[in-house]
């Protein structure tokens, strides 16, 4: 898209009039500036994401308020699948979410249902199955979180094969991306910024007993613990959650992401040790997924959420492509 004083005139007027619309109010890390970066991506009509319009389906939109979870685990209508082409550290832990492999790209589709109890199903403690009362949370809890709620989404992540770390200037995860990686089970993992004005710390307490919540466009998303990959089930403390090596997930510049401990290179939990990371929340190491010493993320206390976050400001490495 070739943009003129004229055009760049003309998308400002309508960023104006449309930043009190659903699709560009602020969510946890939109300013005005990413505002008007998104109604740029979004007027091109060119996609630059190499996994759009390839690989199967992940099933109709599903309604919030009719929504069960299937045999395999995930939201029932959600197509899930990992392509054999697909190494093994995914093919073998992902799931609620279509994988497959485009050029030099691993790509995953995602609706983006969290396969999990939730006041945010249908903001009431009763009605559809996934809406049950939470153990840890109740509806009072859940008053300064708005009318946010779980909607169906149509993501497409193309990571790429090789990560290659960024040897210029490093990738902010606060660029207005609309997710910076995706979990185990298919959800978006959003960064280390509430919305301005605010810190992750206080808006953490609007997270459902999962460690998930939807922002204004019902995009259902984790910043920082995911109980569903928790050794310790039964810990009523978040901060007890995720304290163990155990995978998440993956970020858009195809390094993985684990939790506090590092494995170091087997499956057993004896010889786990906490690492020592680099400000990116990352460093260089063999896991029981990779034979060969490499870079991947920990959850770790983030200086900016002043909480444990799944990732921090930066990417080590060059991003993939991300739509929705």
């Amino acid at each position: 898209m070739k943009l003129t004083l004229t055009s760049l005139a003309a998308l400002f007027a309508i960023w104006s009039t449309l930043t009190g619309c659903s699709l560009f109010k602020k969510d946890e890390s939109d300013d005005d500036t990413t505002l008007m970066l998104l109604l740029l991506a979004a007027s091109s009509s060119t996609s630059t994401n190499p996994c759009s319009g390839s690989g199967a389906s992940t099933g109709s939109t599903i309604s919030n308020t009719t929504a069960t979870i299937g045999g395999d685990g995930c939201i029932s209508g959600v197509t899930t699948s990992m392509d054999s082409a697909l190494p093994t550290w995914i093919k073998n832990n992902f799931k609620c979410s279509v994988g497959y492999v485009v050029g030099d790209y691993y790509c995953f589709k995602s609706k983006n249902l969290p396969n999990h109890t939730s006041f945010y199903w249908t903001g009431a403690a009763t009605g559809a199955t996934l809406s049950a009362a939470l153990t840890n949370y109740d509806s009072t809890t859940y008053t300064a979180a708005g009318t946010n709620r779980i909607g169906s989404q149509n993501f497409v992540y193309a990571i790429p094969k090789t990560p290659t770390k960024n040897s210029g200037t490093l990738t902010g995860t606060q660029g207005g991306l609309s997710s910076i990686g995706i979990t185990l089970n298919g959800l978006a993992i959003f960064n280390n910024a509430a919305a301005p004005g605010d810190v992750l710390a206080t808006e953490a307490t609007t997270f459902d007993s999962f460690g998930a919540h939807p922002n204004n466009q019902s995009i259902t998303h984790h910043h920082a613990w995911i109980k569903k990959y928790s050794t310790d089930q039964s810990a009523t403390v978040t901060t007890n959650f995720n304290m163990d090596s155990n995978l998440i997930g993956v970020a858009l510049d195809g390094y993985a992401i684990y939790g506090a401990q590092c494995d170091n290179g087997t499956a057993g939990t004896g010889d786990d040790f906490t690492p020592t990371l680099d400000s990116l929340h990352g460093h260089t190491a063999v896991t029981q997924h990779f034979s060969t010493a490499t870079y991947h993320y920990h959850y770790v206390l983030d200086s900016t959420a002043t909480i444990k976050t799944l990732m921090g400001s930066y990417f080590y490495g060059k991003i993939g492509a991300v739509s929705n």
